[in-house]
């Protein structure tokens, strides 16, 4: 087994974040967001991060378009996310997720035809209550699997007839069997679990070589999963809170980690100055590029 010690990246390519999430790669730009305060960063490798939202309010997922646009998800709101001219970032909603009142999506990501795939999260966090939803390209919502306690991280098989999604407190990566045409899900079941001493599965990406890669949050680890299960590239963080991975960069083999302060107080966060911090790694293996979301037509001054 291969070990690897991630570094943290400098702050002004990667500003400390509450509850860091989303890490993404749209083949020339890196994405991510902090969910808690509601930020949404991009930076391109070398360079600065650059804000595209900042205090949004609660923001599970950014998902890049990759014609330099995203999704950005803030409550179960749908908003593109787009340049506007020389005057910064322009947000436009124009949808939501069909949830019941009170409830939470979280992570998500894209299929080859740019349909969103999301979680959505019950309030008590009853065990088997959440569920696996399909939001098409004219926004209509559909549950497509259920039993799921705490959605988070999703990644495609490269055939896209597959979606690895990790169920935090179900402790477990299941795996949906897909039509790429319809987007109708057939089958739903455990890929493998994850015992809770090894931590807590967030998110998910996925290697050209059939490997799976899954932050694992309370372990300041990520780990890679061959196709078997077995565990054969742990990355380490040197905090605890290891939140979502993405694998990137010019040749693929960049690593971005991001992680978490949450629950600190400002003791805890001054004690532990790297929580909440990016991390890069290299990886052995190139990553697989994530599908695109594919967003309305741009309109007004935004266009």
């Amino acid at each position: 087994m291969t070990t690897i010690t991630a570094e943290p990246v400098d702050e002004s390519a990667g500003p400390r974040t509450v509850l860091g999430e989303s890490a993404r790669w749209d083949g020339a730009t890196w994405w991510w967001v902090d969910a808690d305060p509601g930020h949404v960063w991009t930076r391109r490798p070398g360079g600065a991060a650059e804000p595209v939202i900042m205090d949004g309010g609660r923001t599970s997922l950014v998902q890049p378009d990759g014609a330099g646009a995203a999704l950005v998800v803030q409550g179960t709101s749908l908003f593109a996310a787009r340049r506007d001219h020389d005057r910064g970032w322009r947000l436009d909603r124009y949808g939501a997720v069909d949830v019941p009142d009170g409830w939470l999506v979280n992570d998500g990501t894209a299929d080859a035809a740019g349909r969103l795939w999301i979680g959505s999260i019950e309030p008590a966090r009853t065990a088997g209550a959440g569920a696996l939803i399909k939001v098409d390209l004219d926004g209509v919502s559909s549950r497509q699997a259920g039993g799921i306690t705490l959605s988070n991280g999703m990644v495609w098989s490269a055939d896209g007839t597959e979606l690895f999604h990790a169920d935090t407190f179900g402790h477990a990566i299941l795996r949906h069997r897909v039509d790429p045409t319809s987007g109708s899900v057939s089958e739903s079941a455990v890929a493998f679990e994850i015992p809770a001493a090894d931590g807590l599965p967030d998110g998910l990406a996925a290697d050209q070589a059939g490997g799976l890669w899954v932050a694992l949050y309370g372990a300041g680890q990520v780990r890679r999963y061959t196709p078997d299960g077995t565990v054969d590239v742990v990355i380490t963080i040197p905090t605890p809170q290891t939140t979502s991975v993405e694998l990137g960069g010019p040749d693929g083999r960049d690593v971005l980690i991001t992680s978490a302060r949450e629950g600190f107080s400002e003791a805890d966060s001054a004690a532990d100055p790297l929580a909440g911090r990016l991390f890069t790694a290299r990886s052995p293996y190139p990553g697989r590029l994530r599908p695109m979301i594919t967003l309305p037509a741009a309109t007004g001054s935004g266009a």
